[in-house]
């Protein structure tokens, strides 16, 4: 076998960098000096090159997909890790309400509560004067008005027909704009008969009447109590119900719950495309 026959066998080699350094050297040299040698090597060099930009061709193409693949899976990682914070601030903002529905849960049954002992104290009030009207007739009302001197300022009864018609459903404590004073039948203040011309008050919220036997009674409340019956006034007409003071709370936990929800199925699909990738 000549050195032609030796390198023709080691150009393949050679090429693929395979060689060791004396065959290196071998090759080399007789490619320097054999033309037809030279000419197969070019040939076998172009073969390989246009069987390598096929390969990197393939191998680009298979890529491709995995390299989107990748792209999507970085996305999703970013949005996980920004809906995992979100998710985070939607259950300390949930904590937050649920405490805050509790504490205004208390505070409403508080004011349920005083607004009850208003409307009872009320109707006690009547009660006690209707009744001592009844027995003692207008001199009854002074025990009454020394009774509840400390919340009420005035107390007096009107017989119906000296004053305008109330409506039938008077026969509990309602509040009204005072009734004119000078109809009454007999007034008190603080256990004492007020013979003098009285300005009724202004503030209707703190007046209440009551009809009963063809008789009515009113009495107003004194000025330092009127806060606690504004307050009984307010909490009946214009508070919250239970379920108004825990929607926020109830809106926080759906979002929290849902945040959550979708949360653990992005980082579910970043776990499968991970493996996929891998």
């Amino acid at each position: 076998m000549n050195n032609c026959e030796i390198v023709k066998d080691l150009l393949p080699m050679y090429i693929d960098g395979l060689c060791s350094e004396t065959s290196n050297k071998l090759v080399e040299q007789h490619l320097s000096t054999c033309t037809q040698c030279k000419q197969i090597y070019e040939q076998m060099l172009n073969e390989f090159e246009v069987e390598q930009i096929g390969l990197n061709t393939i191998a680009i193409q298979q890529k491709q997909p995995f390299e989107k693949l990748n792209h999507i899976f970085k996305s999703y990682r970013g949005f996980s890790k920004m809906l995992e914070w979100l998710t985070v601030l939607a259950v300390v903002i949930m904590i937050i309400l649920i405490g805050k529905g509790f504490i205004d849960t208390q505070g409403l049954a508080a004011n349920i509560k005083h607004q009850e002992n208003i409307e009872q104290e009320q109707l006690n009030i009547m009660n006690a004067a209707f009744e001592n009207f009844a027995t003692d007739g207008a001199s009854g009302l002074e025990k009454v008005s020394t009774d509840y001197q400390n919340r009420i300022k005035y107390i007096a009864v009107f017989n119906i027909a000296d004053v305008e018609p109330l409506a039938k459903d008077y026969d509990k404590p309602k509040a009204i704009y005072p009734l004119p004073y000078e109809r009454a039948k007999v007034i008190y203040e603080s256990g004492q008969l007020i013979t003098d011309n009285i300005t009724p008050s202004d503030y209707d919220i703190g007046t209440m009447v009551m009809e009963k036997d063809g008789y009515i009674v009113q009495f107003e409340y004194a000025r330092h109590y009127l806060h606690e019956v504004e307050r009984a006034f307010q909490t009946k007409h214009y508070s919250p119900t239970t379920l108004q003071l825990w929607i926020p709370a109830l809106i926080a936990m759906i979002v929290s719950l849902c945040s959550f929800f979708l949360y653990r199925k992005i980082k579910d699909t970043n776990r499968k495309v991970q493996k996929l990738i891998s």
